[in-house]
């Protein structure tokens, strides 16, 4: 054992690998050993490294720094993948084989089960809860699933940081709230409980397995004691089972630790202020004499590797030499990062450290606000696209992902593929969501937008070519789907495709809903396949009993198969490629994990499904471009690049937010012998300064992001405070050429300027011959709307799924009043009420289909029945003849100009005075007095004009008009209501004459070539912009330009 452990480290500022690999092989780090005078003695070493991604860099590496020719290299191990077959030959002969890990989907299962198990136990114990008292029940098994998850984190944590669950029962109860008690009484069962369970399978949790292989490797080393060098580099010791093994290297005789970026600039206040690890039983904090450890410091975890080991950074020798600039800024990082309880440091620093020198470290980092996540996005993409340009390698290193597959799209514009180390989440691959789809259509009552979802995924087939099945998906949406929601479930489904067939043809349905007839044979087959495809698990939809998960999972592949069943019967693209892959691994884990006994609602299949697939990710095979790579931070570690840009540098993302765990909270942790949460910003306070060490870097942020304001990074705020507001203004004009750059590649040539109110004037052919009296009054209040709907030919589209309309209400209503007056010869009694309602009732039979309607309209419709013949009982007497639902037209003759107007009155009454009344049902809002008045709705005044005229067939245009009555029909308390809109200052008869020649004079003024139609001319409501043509008028983008839409 050698008097002194050899410990080496290597600063930011040089490539961690590359200096290693050349140190090593030029024999500076072990003596005697230098494979450049003899190659062989390479072999003889063994290297461990923390990840696999950097074990993969250093054959290349070796390579180079023997020019290319062949050698054998050293054994590289990534540590935690310990050979178990070395440690087995190697060993003595009483060491057993560790029993394999747990798959993860057995143990979220398993858990699961256990969580739920525990919801049942604490409902009991809720009614002794206080109600300030918090209660973390879990709602479903969804709920229950993302729990398991948190505790399978937690169990994870005490078993790398190897802390001792029995602590728990020292944790005393008074000192926390009810709730906390009842879970660690539940943390006590799984203490005892689960490894009953693991041990009843035969099984281990993969991170006890892999602590526990780590501690073999430390002994084998230790007692096998291998004949060349034995290294570890890169390697912290954050856990104990790692600091085993590097305490196992350093007592070797050969044996070196190589530690990434241990600050050698810090000082010794500082360095002490750090602290020790928390041990149980201590106490820390205010009033005692030791304080809490300085956990999310970058340098905590490698004070406590040396601490372990027993030295001194004085022991540590350094590797590798940076420039003087790279060494200041080093320094620099170095004390922007220093403890606060010892920023008064900065001071001295300050006054040590000119300017100059800080602009010169510096002058190599930019820094970046952009205005959101997508500006943030683009910008970065132009500054990678740049590096390619220069010729340098470049990085991204976040661990925003959102961020990440941003900027990878946005590469994707000049051809550069770029791979995501992180993936992309199983739930987002296009597999998983036909997957989540399909369990959500079955399950959850086929909801419009996840059907359309589903009958348009590419991987959808149903046994149909591709563009069939397109072609059929679109046709179903718009004659189906688009318009009222039809019942749950596919039988729903084909219930509003049959009634919607036989809607084709009524007078009210809209042009654009109307489907060739030979398309509804293809639809109705496509919503038999889907009710086929569905029926696995769609049988189940009515259980409200828990189903065992691999009953649900096996009826799930069965519709999944069903589904992406091509035209030959086959499904192979479903589990193509890595994401299709990814999926049926998900499957197999699920059917194998039967001794789980997890049992779900159907119901709740869908989001349960989501909770177990969440921490699953599917990552490329093939590389994507080696200039630029993207990269968390911890695949980012022993990287070493000529350009990095350390993107998202906002607090909650990097460094992330601490998360209180729903377990157990701080002190808990504590008491146990847990690391803070803030263990973690140190870490990535860790991989921040040594991304910092880069020739070139970009520091980033988004000012919002959600649409929310963002505070910049404690790093960030802390480096542009020490280097100075005028360094700090030099970074930023670096940064900010990237957000003009983006600001100037999608802009279109000349000046951007908001859309003019527009005012078409088509040609006299295309303006319209003939309107009808509703819309005269929105000619008045909207001209373009008319435009748009007479000389455009364009009709709305219903929304998909959408609540029932006030016109199909209005057309409902009116059709089962004008039918009961027209057959009903009895008295205005209860049996009238009768009548009335069963012709309502054979009205709304073909709408079953549509249960909202009903639900919505059916109360409604009831109440005003009684109301309306409770109307009639008393204006009955008055009445000698009713003309009901009676349309007509009147010919205007203007010089150079044939134009009809159209109307239908709802109702003319001759009453026993010989005069006429002309009454309007309205089921919505009735105009005012003014309005009427004003001629701002003329259509009663204009209805007048056109008896006057002989406008309607047999009502007798000799009679006078006496009234004009509205007659609200609101269904509530006062079901039915009449609104007399007679003009009071002036005779009725005016008004009608008056309604005549401002129409001759309205249609005489659009009848010229140089009139437009002006968009919102006299709108009702002038800051309502939602108007079916509103969007095409871009009434929006004008309005906000400075025109008033009113």
């Amino acid at each position: 054992m050698p008097d002194q452990p050899r410990l080496f480290t290597v600063p930011p500022a040089v490539s961690f690998l590359g200096t290693f690999v050349d140190k090593l092989v030029n024999g500076q780090i072990v003596p005697g050993f230098r494979p450049l005078d003899d190659p062989l003695l390479l072999s003889s070493a063994t290297l461990y490294l923390p990840t696999r991604r950097a074990a993969r860099q250093l054959p290349d590496l070796f390579q180079r720094a023997f020019d290319g020719k062949p050698v054998l290299l050293p054994i590289i191990r990534p540590v935690g993948d310990a050979d178990e077959d070395i440690q087995s030959l190697s060993s003595g002969p009483d060491l057993e084989p560790l029993p394999p890990a747990m798959p993860l989907i057995d143990r979220h299962l398993a858990m699961t089960r256990l969580v739920m198990a525990w919801k049942g136990a604490l409902r009991r114990e809720a009614l002794a809860l206080r109600s300030d008292e918090p209660l973390g029940l879990p709602a479903s098994t969804a709920d229950a699933a993302w729990l398991a998850g948190d505790l399978l984190t937690l169990m994870d944590e005490v078993e790398t940081e190897e802390a001792d669950w029995s602590e728990l029962a020292g944790l005393v109860p008074d000192d926390h709230a009810r709730y906390w008690q009842i879970t660690l009484d539940f943390l006590q069962i799984v203490q005892e409980a689960w490894p009953a369970h693991l041990a009843e399978l035969g099984k281990m949790d993969p991170k006890a397995r892999r602590s526990a292989l780590i501690r073999r490797e430390a002994q084998r080393i230790s007692t096998t004691l291998p004949k060349g060098p034995v290294i570890v580099a890169g390697v912290t010791g954050s856990v104990p089972a790692t600091a085993e093994l590097l305490k196992a290297v350093a007592g070797l005789e050969q044996g070196v630790i190589v530690l990434p970026g241990l600050d050698l600039d810090l000082d010794d206040r500082s360095w002490e202020a750090l602290g020790k690890r928390f041990v149980p039983g201590t106490r820390h904090g205010s009033g005692t004499k030791t304080p809490p450890p300085l956990s999310s410091h970058p340098q905590y975890s490698l004070k406590q590797l040396l601490d372990r080991l027993g030295v001194t950074r004085a022991d540590v020798c350094e590797l590798g030499e940076a420039d003087d600039v790279q060494r200041q800024r080093q320094k620099l990082v170095s004390e922007a990062l220093r403890p606060a309880d010892t920023s008064d440091g900065w001071t001295s620093y300050l006054g040590a450290t000119p300017i100059e020198v800080r602009a010169a470290a510096l002058g190599n980092v930019g820094l970046m606000t952009a205005r959101n996540e997508a500006d943030e996005a683009l910008s970065l993409a132009i500054a990678l696209r740049e590096a390619i340009e220069l010729g340098e390698t470049a990085a991204l290193i976040s661990p925003d992902r959102m961020l990440t597959r941003r900027v990878a799209a946005e590469l994707a514009r000049w051809n550069i593929q770029a791979d995501d180390s992180a993936g992309r989440p199983l739930d987002q691959t296009a597999p998983a969501i036909l997957a989540i789809l399909a369990a959500k259509l079955a399950l959850n009552g086929c909801e419009p937008i996840d059907l359309l979802a589903l009958l348009k995924h590419p991987l959808a087939r149903l046994g149909r070519p591709i563009k069939d099945i397109r072609a059929a998906a679109r046709t179903l949406e718009r004659g189906v789907i688009r318009g009222e929601r039809p019942r749950p479930g596919t039988i729903g489904l084909i219930m509003a495709v049959e009634a919607c067939r036989a809607a084709a043809e009524n007078a009210h349905t809209p042009r654009w809903k109307k489907v060739h007839e030979g398309d509804w044979d293809v639809i109705a087959d496509l919503a038999a396949r889907l009710q086929s495809a569905l029926a696995p698990l769609e049988n189940m939809a009515g259980d409200r009993d828990p189903v065992p998960v691999d009953h649900l999972v096996q009826a799930h592949v069965d519709v999944m198969q069903a589904i992406s069943a091509d035209e030959t019967g086959a499904a192979d693209e479903l589990y193509a490629a890595e994401a299709g892959e990814a999926l049926a691994a998900f499957w197999s884990g699920l059917l194998e994990a039967e001794a789980s006994g997890l049992s779900v609602p159907p119901h709740e299949w869908p989001s349960v499904l989501s909770a177990l697939m969440s921490g699953d990710a599917v990552r490329r095979r093939l590389p994507g471009d080696p200039r630029v790579q993207i990269l968390g931070p911890m695949e980012a570690r022993l990287q070493a690049f000529d350009f990095v840009i350390l993107g998202g540098l906002n607090e909650g993302t990097w460094p992330q937010r601490t998360r209180n765990d729903p377990w157990l909270n701080r002190p808990m942790k504590r008491d146990m012998g847990l690391e803070p949460p803030e263990r973690r910003l140190g870490a990535a306070a860790h991989d921040f300064a040594q991304g910092m060490g880069a020739k070139r870097v970009l520091l980033s942020r988004a000012a919002r992001a959600d649409g929310a304001p963002t505070v910049a990074s404690r790093w960030l705020q802390r480096l542009t405070t020490l280097a100075g507001p005028e360094i700090a203004a030099a970074m930023e004009a670096r940064g900010n050429c990237y957000l003009q750059l983006a600001a100037l590649l999608d802009r279109q040539a000349g000046d951007v300027r908001p859309a003019d109110r527009p005012a078409p004037k088509p040609p006299l052919g295309a303006r319209p011959k003939t309107l009808s009296v509703t819309e005269i009054e929105r000619l008045v209040r909207d001209p373009y709307a008319i435009f748009a709907r007479h000389s455009l030919e364009l009709q709305p589209v219903d929304p998909i799924g959408g609540e029932p309309g006030a016109a199909d209400k209005g057309n409902l209503i009116h059709d089962a009043l004008a039918e009961f007056l027209s057959t009903w010869t009895g008295p205005f009694d209860e049996t009238a009420v009768t009548a009335l309602l069963e012709i309502g009732e054979e009205l709304f039979e073909p709408l079953d289909a549509f249960p909202a309607i009903r639900a919505l309209w059916w109360p409604r419709f009831q109440r005003i029945a009684e109301g309306f013949v409770a109307f009639e009982a008393k204006r009955s007497l008055h009445v000698e003849k009713r003309f009901l639902e009676i349309g007509g037209g009147v010919e205007l003759k203007l010089p150079g100009l044939d134009f009809r107007l159209r109307g239908r009155a709802d109702r003319i009454d001759l009453m026993n005075s010989g005069s006429l009344s002309v009454i309007d049902y309205k089921t919505g809002q009735v105009p005012s007095q003014k309005q009427v008045d004003a001629l701002l709705s003329p259509q009663l005044p204009l209805e007048a004009a056109m008896i006057q005229r002989g406008g309607f067939k047999d009502v007798p245009a000799g009679d006078p008009v006496g009234e004009l009555l509205y007659l609200q029909l609101k269904g509530g308390t006062d079901a039915v209501l009449e609104v007399g809109r007679n003009p009071k200052d002036a005779a009725l008869e005016e008004l009608i004459e008056d309604a005549w020649q401002r129409l001759e004079q309205l249609i005489a003024h659009y009848a010229k070539e140089e009139t437009g139609y002006l968009s919102r001319a006299r709108v009702m409501q002038g800051r309502q912009i939602d108007g079916p043509y509103d969007h095409l008028a871009r009434a929006q983008e004008w309005a906000l330009g400075g025109e008033d839409p009113a």
